[in-house]
């Protein structure tokens, strides 16, 4: 079989194997692809949605394979690979795309030999043993792991926008060919987190823009009971004000801080809370009534949010 022909077949173990994704993002591996002054013979990428930072990011973890199509030239294969590996750390075009990458050479053999073994394992570098059983079936086995190098990859702060992550992501020839929409690569995974992060975020202001203890403890009592009962209500934050909304987007009730005190609003009714047990004041068709947190939630805000979420189906 010719050296060409192996291509696809190490290009599919990595999607199979090693979780380098062929999806409408990404096509999982590139061929001969030309990136600077090098031309790794197949080149994978798995790429990787991390969400426990303040920003999402994705993180692109490459595989290079260099790949012989029989036994002869070894030397001159390790070589090449090692000469690759040593341009992709001080190229700056790598080095600023992939996050972590990994090399190999591949060849069809049935035996690999020690002194092979003992180069590849000095310098790093992970082999993939070729079985061809025929012009159509090629069985790959990794005898050897490879160590994985950490380079510094698509920077945090390109990726907080969409315009600056397209622009980055075309300026790396491997990624603008590996990932033909990166726009939507942004719209599926990081535009959504980043605007659940900075939805809460504003809640955490509006919500600290409270002071007093014991009014705290009442309003998120409250939050707890409305958030508990009626997941699915959005919550968001206008200023010191939390806006509670149905599904349709219309206002069912809001949430007023003051420094010391706060107000809860639904349909005309105004309620202003200072604690959590009796200190409770407001105001129902001009009469005024003292009462408790949960009774209100109980006597009032349940069935008015039940009412209107009834009206919706």
């Amino acid at each position: 079989m010719k050296e060409k022909q192996l291509y696809d077949p190490i290009g599919k173990w990595f999607i199979e194997e090693r979780g380098c994704q062929r999806d409408e993002y990404s096509q999982g591996y590139l061929k001969n692809v030309k990136v600077g002054d090098i031309r790794p013979d197949v080149f994978a990428i798995r790429y990787e949605v991390i969400t426990d930072g303040v920003y999402p990011v994705i993180h692109f973890h490459g595989y290079i394979t260099e790949v012989k199509g029989d036994e002869t030239g070894l030397n001159g294969l390790i070589g090449k690979i090692v000469r690759v590996k040593r341009r992709v750390k001080t190229s700056n075009e790598w080095m600023r795309g992939l996050h972590s990458v990994k090399f190999y050479i591949a060849y069809p053999t049935e035996q690999v030999p020690s002194e092979i073994f003992e180069i590849c394992e000095k310098e790093g570098i992970g082999i993939l043993r070729l079985q061809v059983i025929d012009q159509k079936t090629v069985h790959i086995y990794e005898v050897l792991k490879p160590k994985e190098i950490i380079l510094c990859g698509m920077s945090h702060s390109r990726q907080r926008s969409p315009g600056v992550f397209e622009n980055s992501m075309r300026k790396i020839n491997y990624l603008k060919q590996m990932f033909q929409r990166p726009s939507k690569l942004y719209d599926d995974f990081i535009r959504p987190q980043i605007e659940k992060y900075r939805k809460e975020l504003k809640i955490r202001q509006a919500l600290n823009h409270l002071k007093n203890y014991e009014s705290k403890e009442a309003r998120d009592f409250l939050m707890e009971k409305i958030r508990s009962k009626f997941p699915q209500l959005e919550i968001l934050a206008a200023g010191s004000r939390i806006l509670i909304r149905l599904p349709d987007r219309r206002e069912i009730l809001s949430i007023e801080h003051t420094t010391n005190y706060f107000y809860i609003s639904l349909e005309g009714q105004r309620y202003r809370v200072y604690s959590k047990s009796k200190i409770i004041e407001y105001k129902n068709s001009g009469r005024r009534y003292k009462g408790d947190i949960k009774s209100l939630i109980t006597s009032t805000i349940i069935p008015h949010i039940k009412t209107k979420l009834t009206d919706l189906i």
